[in-house]
């Protein structure tokens, strides 16, 4: 399991601590709670929506006694054998965590949300063929890994998208604090003379 997201200010405050969200994932891979997989599913069905329908087949790698497609290369369905339990809980306790993360970024910026969501889906993407480049033939794995470079060229292109963002925001804070700066030096003889006359007036106070 691997995050690829690199955190700009605009996201860092939606992240949750590394140590909280270590106990929140092994409290999930232990507890199997059914809310989470009703999470991970509405994510996925958000932002990897052909991941879905593969999710169960990280169930020791079958659903009803029959393998399950994680990815399709060049119109190939690539199986996954020898899944477990564990592994699927860790997905599903990843895309829960990172479905929380979107949600409340969402809250209070709906373009960094919907960015930050895509790269999720990126990483949902990014990790299904990982799984499938491990049990793949050596004849596949070429095609296999040039689906995941392709994701993480697309990843790349959102995280460019969100520094882009923040960079437009610090600009603009900058542009902000230039002007105030600017009206400081405009009324610099009427804050002095404010200055000195709270001083005098606190100097004649009696006491």
């Amino acid at each position: 399991m691997f995050g690829l997201l690199a955190t700009t200010a605009g996201t860092a405050q939606d992240m949750p601590n590394p140590q909280a969200k270590q106990m929140w994932v092994q409290q999930m891979m232990q507890q199997h709670p059914p809310e989470a997989e009703a999470a991970a599913r509405a994510f996925l069905m958000l932002v990897a929506p052909n991941l879905v329908s593969s999710l169960d087949s990280l169930k020791g790698g079958s659903v009803n006694g029959q393998n399950q497609p994680i990815v399709v290369i060049d119109g190939v369905p690539q199986t996954m054998t020898g899944g477990s339990t564990d592994q699927y809980w860790a997905e599903v306790a990843q895309l829960t965590v990172q479905f929380d993360m979107v949600q409340k970024l969402g809250q209070r910026d709906s373009v960094r949300a919907q960015l930050v969501g895509k790269m999720f889906g990126l990483e949902a993407n990014a990790r299904a063929h990982q799984r499938a480049y491990r049990t793949a033939s050596e004849s596949s794995r070429p095609a296999i890994r040039a689906k995941i470079e392709g994701l993480i060229s697309q990843h790349f292109d959102v995280e460019d998208q969100l520094r882009a963002l923040e960079i437009a925001d610090i600009e603009h804070r900058l542009a902000d604090v230039r002007a105030e700066s600017q009206r400081r030096r405009d009324k610099r003889a009427e804050f002095i003379k404010f200055a000195v006359d709270d001083i005098i007036r606190d100097a004649i106070r009696p006491r």
